[in-house]
């Protein structure tokens, strides 16, 4: 006489076949929701980093056009002041060293570009200020400020046709890294500061 049992369930191998298939289920869609995370913070700083690099471009630009004014006014005034593009170079003159500088936008009417030095690629860290009376949010000074991932460099090299600069040529280098990466990110500018107003 036979007896049939009446409990019933997975075997073992039931079991674990279920397992794994649960575990793809869950595990595929997860790695493409971390990759998807990874690729939009790493986008984020990129178009982070370009808006910076081209922000150094146009402080260097302001710092040339604010002494071209000041050259006018002086001569309007009947004042004798050199050449605005021989105190640009002047005032600018370790953006124009191998180290190059960094340049951040001032809180005083009087220097509304301010220069520093970077002898090393942690003086031109930038720093993100938290506060609201600053005009510019991206700092060399990092007095009340935390660290960002980014560096700022401004390099300057002239160009001259005889005694005469003619153009003066401004890389802003933006250098990040992101997450776990080995090497750093790079963003690079390029522009031309033209001695328009052939002052030199």
């Amino acid at each position: 006489m036979k007896y049939k049992s009446l409990q019933s369930g997975f075997s073992l191998v039931e079991a674990l076949v279920a397992i794994t298939i649960l575990l793809i289920a869950i595990v595929g869609p997860m790695q493409i929701v971390s990759r998807s995370i990874n690729s939009n913070n790493f986008a984020t700083e990129q178009v982070n980093a370009w808006f910076l690099a081209q922000e150094g471009l146009e402080l260097a630009q302001k710092g040339r056009d604010d002494l071209v004014l000041e050259h006018f006014r002086f001569r309007i005034s009947g004042g004798a002041e050199p050449s605005p593009f021989a105190t640009f170079q002047t005032q600018y003159a370790s953006c124009f060293a191998d180290s190059g500088c960094g340049l951040t936008v001032g809180n005083a009417v009087s220097a509304p570009v301010q220069v520093v030095s970077c002898n090393t690629l942690a003086t031109c860290r930038l720093y993100l200020t938290n506060s609201d009376t600053d005009r510019s949010k991206y700092q060399h000074n990092n007095s009340g400020s935390s660290a960002t991932l980014y560096t700022r460099v401004i390099k300057m090299i002239e160009t001259r046709v005889g005694t005469k600069v003619r153009e003066i040529k401004v890389t802003s280098t933006v250098t990040w890294r992101t997450g776990s990466l080995i090497s750093s990110q790079k963003v690079e500018a390029v522009t031309y500061l033209f001695n328009v107003y052939d002052s030199n």
